[in-house]
């Protein structure tokens, strides 16, 4: 099939229908068997958009920003004002380096890779133990638990907020803006603005008092022209590290209590959690389609027919099991590492090392301390057009004699 062009007539699939799929793989590849590599798709009802779906061309849009700008002026929708698109792709006067592409961008990159660079990883893996061990202790008496939203969640985004200096209290409540943005509910443009006030307020705080956090490195940071820079950059920040971090923390989790390779249940041999959480950025990688360049002009990706002004989704679930780079060889992918789960080219993430702490130290600290049995293996997964994990996880385990202190409600 050649020359294919999104048609406002409809009969194109949804995202959020491919995230939703009861075996999204079989989806993805139904897709690609209709389409090829790049397929027309719905980023939204009525928001037309291509998907790629091949592991080649996803990585020609990532590595050339001069056909695949990442700035949003470029697109040609104009999205309903109830649209939760809004504040991810088309979010009005946004400076941070998410948004930017050239020379711009690499100067506001440059901060952000210097920040997580500088990060002592003894202080933070300290730090997230501690979440750990608080949000284990709120349920380790109760005998069950969702290990979503009340464990992966709220690890996740207590942990990455801590690492800009926020304290718990803080740190809730921008979890609470963050689902609204991510459109898990609420007004994603409100919720942004909440979100935009909150990191301001700490800013300004952290400037008065510096710490020994990612905040006090940005606020000290040359590049940075004024402090919008700071917290639009801040917010991307945090909101990519989270819906990240909470989606590898989920699958993972997911994986370690019903693959019999690392149950043991069949062979009496355990696989590692190393091993857990690489196969996961492979077959479940925590972004399964990533968003959102726009064509600055004609081309051909694929079999496709973009235009200028045409939005691109990375479909990164799909590029990963591309046949093209997958084998059936366990052996070959124990040491394979051309998955895109963490991007490539000039914007590929920032926080691979302090993410991938992040994520074992989870998942260890629960695995170490309770006795975790899942009560029920269906899944219903999380109504997401970028991210694929399930809306819970629930789980029975031993009941500890004593829980220590409840932290803050999320």
């Amino acid at each position: 099939m050649s020359d294919l062009e999104p048609q406002r007539s409809g009969g194109r699939v949804a995202l959020v229908d491919l995230t939703g799929a009861e075996d999204m793989t079989a989806a993805l590849r139904k897709l690609q068997d209709q389409w090829g590599p790049v397929a027309p798709v719905d980023l939204e009802p009525g928001v037309p958009g291509w998907l790629v779906l091949g592991h080649a061309e996803v990585m020609e849009v990532m590595r050339t920003e001069s056909v695949f700008a990442r700035n949003p002026r470029h697109w040609k929708e104009r999205l309903p004002l109830e649209s939760t698109l809004h504040a991810i792709l088309s979010p009005a006067g946004r400076r941070a380096l998410y948004y930017a592409d050239g020379a711009d961008h690499r100067r506001l990159r440059l901060p952000v890779d210097e920040a997580f660079a500088g990060i002592d990883e003894a202080q933070t893996a300290a730090m997230v133990r501690g979440v750990c061990s608080r949000l284990i202790d709120s349920f380790a008496a109760q005998g069950q638990a969702d290990l979503i939203g009340g464990y992966a969640a709220a690890v996740s985004f207590l942990s990455v907020s801590g690492m800009f200096g926020f304290d718990e209290q803080q740190g809730v409540a921008l979890l609470r803006c963050a689902h609204g943005i991510f459109g898990h509910g609420g007004d994603s443009v409100t919720a942004l603005a909440t979100m935009d006030q909150i990191v301001l307020d700490h800013v300004l705080a952290t400037r008065e008092n510096p710490g020994n956090n990612l905040t006090a490195r940005f606020v000290e940071h040359p590049s940075f022209e004024d402090d919008t820079e700071i917290v639009h950059s801040m917010v991307v920040a945090i909101c990519a590290a989270n819906e990240m971090l909470v989606t590898w923390i989920a699958a993972t989790l997911r994986r370690m209590l019903i693959d019999p390779r690392y149950t043991g249940r069949v062979t009496g041999v355990r696989r590692g959690l190393d091993d857990a959480m690489d196969e996961t950025l492979w077959s479940e990688p925590p972004v399964a389609n990533l968003p959102a360049r726009y064509a600055v002009t004609d081309c051909t990706l694929g079999k496709a027919r973009i235009r200028a002004g045409d939005a691109i989704v990375m479909g990164l679930a799909a590029a990963n099991n591309d046949p093209r780079v997958r084998t059936s060889d366990d052996l070959f992918e124990a040491n394979n590492r051309s998955h895109l789960s963490f991007g490539v080219g000039p914007h590929a993430c920032p926080a691979r090392r302090p993410g991938r702490l992040v994520v074992k130290i989870a998942v260890e600290s629960l695995m170490e301390r309770l006795d975790l049995r899942l009560t029920d293996p269906t899944v219903t997964w999380a109504p997401s057009p970028w991210s694929r994990y399930p809306a819970v996880l629930p789980v029975a385990f031993t009941p500890e004699r004593q829980a220590a202190r409840t932290p803050a409600r999320i």
